[in-house]
């Protein structure tokens, strides 16, 4: 039952073989069993590793030794029918 459609669609893992025979083939089965069925028989899609990009900052966060040495400033757009303020 599920060889023929692990043929088809050999990227398919268990949750959409089950997906595929609950829905489209009306095959009432628990997906625990074509769990074991696709283990029993070595049909399961290998995790693959994900490739990470690299997380870390360029520069380092400044660190400010006195009081008022950095500001910032945050801006919101308000829209109105034909142009825009801005709100500081």
């Amino acid at each position: 039952m599920i060889e023929p459609i692990k043929t088809d669609h050999p990227l398919w893992g268990y949750r959409r073989i089950w997906s595929y025979l609950k829905y489209r083939q009306e095959y009432s089965t628990g997906i625990n069993r074509v769990y074991r069925a696709m283990e029993k028989h070595m049909f399961l899609v290998t995790k693959q590793q994900c490739l990470r990009s690299n997380r870390d900052p360029i520069k380092p966060k400044p660190i400010a030794d006195k009081p008022d040495q950095f500001w910032g400033i945050d801006t919101t757009k308000i829209r109105m029918t034909t142009w825009g303020v801005y709100l500081i």
